[in-house]
């Protein structure tokens, strides 16, 4: 069992610490090895204190930073959530349905027939 304050300080540390990783790396103070191993230390500790949003959030930030090679939007993506779990938009496209095979082959027929009449 974690105590609830030593919870709220780590996970205040782990937040302060994301920032100044994502802030030397876009600056260049740091490179992207150690970035990730700054986060994969991050990630040890959430993980101890069992916070899942912070672990999620630093797991993408990990991902993103092996996929590119430029770091100038880090910041402004970290401050705008962009890393954080977004919800499905509410208004979302429904599906398209694919017609079953005989369908296809119904509609195939009819179309064979008025061509032989």
């Amino acid at each position: 069992m974690i105590d609830k304050t030593i919870k709220s300080r780590a996970v205040m540390f782990v937040k302060s610490e994301m920032e100044r990783v994502v802030r030397d790396l876009e600056s260049g103070i740091i490179t992207r090895d150690q970035a990730i191993g700054s986060l994969n230390t991050l990630f040890n500790i959430a993980s101890g204190i069992e916070d899942t949003m912070q672990m999620q959030m630093i797991c993408r930030m990990i991902s993103y930073i092996r996929t590119t090679s430029f770091y100038g939007q880090i910041k402004k993506m970290y401050a705008n959530k962009m890393f954080h779990d977004q919800p499905a938009p509410s208004s979302a496209p429904a599906p398209l349905q694919v017609p079953a095979a005989e369908e296809i082959a119904a509609s195939s027929m009819k179309i064979l027939e008025k061509i032989v009449r």
